[in-house]
């Protein structure tokens, strides 16, 4: 049986340079089933072009990516069989979904830049 993994990017606060690595890391895991980035899609970004993602449009606001992004999450993972998800973000904002993920028996993967909080690494299975 295939591993599912949902992999789930806040373009809001992640670079799409880096997105080639992100599906990397994600297929390293098992199949890569469910792939967003969260972002105001009226925003010109290079995540528009990125091969592989479906942008959803999370509205403008403060949060407003972050919030649907972590709704989503949770969605996903408590009314489908996934074994892993990646979250995508240097935001520390994050850690309570790594945290309650990981409750759910999920292994949660975590990519960001340096400036990633410790927390959020921490609250990450790798």
């Amino acid at each position: 049986m295939t591993r599912r993994v949902a992999i789930f990017v806040d373009g809001e606060n992640l670079s799409a340079i880096h997105a080639r690595a992100i599906l990397s890391i994600g297929a390293a895991a098992g199949s890569p089933d469910v792939v967003r980035v969260y972002m105001n899609a009226a925003c010109n970004s290079e995540w528009h072009a990125a091969a592989g993602f479906r942008l959803i449009h999370s509205g403008i606001g403060k949060n407003a990516a972050d919030l649907l992004l972590s709704i989503e999450a949770m969605e996903l993972a408590m009314s489908q069989a996934f074994s892993s998800v990646v979250i995508a973000s240097s935001d520390g904002d994050f850690t309570h979904l790594a945290t309650r993920l990981r409750e759910r028996g999920l292994c949660v993967i975590g990519v960001g830049e340096d400036k990633a909080p410790k927390a959020f690494r921490g609250a990450c299975t790798r």
